[in-house]
């Protein structure tokens, strides 16, 4: 194959692969491919841990709620979609400088992101009026808890990005938004770091899912305590209701 064949080629293969994916609107008992009820587990040998923070409907506002960063990004996208797989390095390039214990830049900035092709995310999707894969949001954490978004709504807090389609031009937006000057390349300096008594998102995340592992586990055994309380008392009433009968029975016995 020639050079110019390549060329032709590869140009072809870039233009078939999209920018973004447009968001079908599901409801929340829809068997659609794609669309799953709990999050998929998919570990990839040779390649490092994802930095962005994985949040969904159960803890979103306690992830956002414990952050000791000031500002948060959340991406919205759906596994499924050509444009959020090919996406995901560029954010990530962000998510290494500003999540987690070796973040170059921590406590600033929460890089987090939403599964919108998960069932249980259709009503945390909805909320922030997700029209398209990725589509990315800036505020203060707290604003995301408060409210969502909607493309009419004036004096909101919460903003879309419109330009971080690559990793450069994404920092350069937060760069704007803060007043900072960083870059892709900054290195890590240990007064930087906050103080290590601030707890960790993804720490934050596995704590809220453990308290309520633990919490559906004493319901259970409350459940079952007082169902053992019930059965004790139905055979009580029902022991000394024989009982009754029994002395009734001798009474009237005696007399005869």
């Amino acid at each position: 194959m020639s050079l110019m064949s390549w060329i032709a080629a590869i140009l072809l293969f870039v233009n078939l692969v999209p920018l973004s994916c447009q968001r079908a609107t599901v409801s929340s008992s829809s068997s659609a491919v794609g669309v799953h009820s709990t999050p998929r587990a998919v570990k990839t040998i040779g390649l490092p841990a994802d930095c962005a923070v994985e949040l969904n409907a159960t803890n979103f506002d306690a992830v956002l709620r414990g952050t000791p960063a000031t500002y948060a990004v959340v991406e919205f996208f759906a596994h499924w979609c050509p444009a959020c797989r090919n996406y995901k390095p560029q954010y990530e390039k962000l998510a290494r400088i500003f999540n987690g214990p070796d973040a170059v830049h921590p406590g600033i900035v929460l890089m987090t992101r939403v599964d919108c092709a998960l069932t249980i995310n259709n009503k945390l999707c909805d909320k922030f009026s997700v029209s398209h894969y990725p589509m990315l949001f800036w505020g203060p954490h707290s604003e995301f808890i408060a409210a969502g978004w909607e493309p009419q709504q004036e004096k909101s807090k919460i903003r879309v990005i419109d330009d971080g389609r690559t990793a450069e031009r994404l920092l350069n937006w937060i760069n704007k938004q803060i007043g900072s000057t960083y870059v892709l390349d900054d290195e890590k300096f240990e007064k930087e770091h906050p103080s290590s008594s601030i707890s960790d998102p993804e720490q934050i995340a596995q704590a809220v899912y453990e308290v309520e592992v633990a919490t559906s586990a004493v319901f259970d055994i409350i459940l079952e305590h007082k169902a053992k309380e019930a059965a004790a008392t139905r055979e009580e009433a029902e022991d000394k209701q024989h009982v009754e009968v029994w002395l009734q029975k001798a009474v009237v016995a005696a007399e005869e």
